[in-house]
């Protein structure tokens, strides 16, 4: 059972919504719980964390009970908020359900087995992406047979011929955000499994597999590693400046290796204006890190970066019409025949939904959990970078797209929330300081 958890907690991350309506998340889910009650009759869970888990579950079925209320007064049609914190509940309850069969197994080094098996998740998921875009078969099987996506879906078409790749998850945003932690937790990857060289060679070809999954997916993994790798530099810095110089001087060589690759090829009018470049997300993608105009037209993408980054600054963040709806919201999914919310950006969308009280407890909660962890880097400064990474990875994303409370990402918040409830109680003196 042991060597089967990493896989049990790939399936409570990234288990499809089959045909749009049935979460296999959820069953895996309850599945997992049934199996945490194989392994004794004892709860075993440190104490630390038990309340809250609790406290979560609590906050699951008031939300519950709260978007009710709302969909009897509005008269909506739309069961989204309903169905979204149902799950949240069910999807704390599975993670619980994992974190005590980490504990049985791995005793008091649960903590960091988690970290690490969160990064081979992210890392599979990425392998798969690859090989969905080599082998059109297996895009097409996963499509149609595992995510099952309804073929009147916008994003059906382009998914199908394999010119965007999100994989198992339904959003090519959060999937490219998502993988780009395949990068950032390398530093505490290294620390905790970097001791053999065989080893440490596997894990330095996780990167460009994980660039190459991100390229296929969207631009968001990498303006995720610029945002969240600066924050936690900053965050860290008195503990990191000795290690400022080392890592520019990578990341210029890394850039400069990068970039005459890229001009190699792209010269070559040829190779650039190949349809698997330029009918997919990576010629689109290099456009907007390098910005070439050659690159934008070959890739006939739109709109540009700097178009990007207005619309999302202009127009993808507003306050509600009306101080009822601002203060409590509408309670519907913005998405709906019920109403239309012309925005992509989580606070946005959590704010006309759900209202401002519930935007400034969730939100205020989640800056809570990123300040512990970097608090937590006093004792173990790589782990507490990877949890400050994870949990911020979250939230970039969704200021982007509305993901913090989607399925994908609370499995991913609780891993790096119980991890952090570990560290916190735990007694381990850190190796590097």
């Amino acid at each position: 059972m042991k060597k089967f958890l990493p896989i049990l907690m790939f399936l409570l991350i990234f288990s499809p919504k089959i045909g749009g309506t049935i979460d296999s998340m959820s069953m895996f889910c309850l599945l997992t719980f049934v199996l945490s009650f194989t392994i004794d009759n004892k709860l075993v869970f440190s104490r630390e964390a038990i309340r809250p888990t609790l406290l979560y579950i609590f906050f699951g079925l008031f939300m519950v009970g709260y978007v009710t209320i709302l969909k009897a007064v509005y008269g909506l049609a739309d069961n989204y908020q309903i169905m979204r914190f149902g799950r949240v509940v069910v999807n704390v309850v599975g993670i619980f359900s994992l974190v005590r069969l980490y504990i049985h197994y791995y005793g008091s080094n649960y903590g960091r087995e988690l970290l690490y098996s969160l990064w081979l998740s992210v890392v599979a998921h990425a392998a798969l992406i690859a090989v969905m875009f080599f082998v059109p078969a297996v895009n097409q099987f996963v499509i149609t047979q595992l995510v099952q996506m309804d073929e009147a879906n916008r994003t059906f078409e382009r998914r199908i011929e394999g010119t965007r790749i999100g994989g198992l998850t339904s959003t090519w945003d959060a999937a490219s955000g998502v993988l780009s932690l395949g990068i950032l937790l390398l530093p505490y990857i290294f620390n905790y499994r970097g001791a053999y060289q065989i080893r440490k060679i596997w894990i330095y070809l996780s990167i460009p597999l994980c660039l190459f999954a991100i390229l296929l997916s969207g631009v968001t993994g990498i303006v995720n590693l610029f945002v969240v790798g600066t924050l936690i530099v900053i965050l860290n810095f008195k503990r990191l400046k000795k290690y400022v110089f080392r890592t520019l001087t990578f990341l210029f060589l890394f850039v400069v290796v990068v970039s005459g690759i890229l001009l190699t090829f792209f010269n070559d009018v040829n190779w650039a204006q190949k349809s698997w470049v330029t009918n997919t997300s990576i010629g689109r993608t290099i456009y907007m890190v390098t910005g070439e105009e050659q690159y934008y037209s070959m890739a006939r993408r739109n709109p540009t970066a700097n178009e990007t980054i207005d619309k999302i600054g202009s127009k993808m963040y507003f306050l509600p019409e009306g101080d009822k709806k601002l203060l409590f919201g509408r309670g519907g999914s913005g998405r709906s025949s019920d109403y239309i919310i012309d925005g992509d950006p989580g606070i946005t969308l959590n704010l006309h939904n759900l209202g401002i009280v519930f935007v400034i407890i969730v939100y205020s909660y989640c800056i809570f959990m990123v300040l512990s962890s970097v608090l937590q880097t006093r004792k173990d400064l790589v782990m507490g970078m990877a949890i400050t990474a994870v949990l911020l990875t979250i939230l970039t994303i969704d200021a982007k797209v509305m993901y913090l409370l989607a399925r994908q990402s609370l499995s991913i918040m609780l891993i790096a929330y119980y991890s952090l409830f570990w560290l916190k109680s735990s007694k381990y003196n850190a190796s590097i300081s």
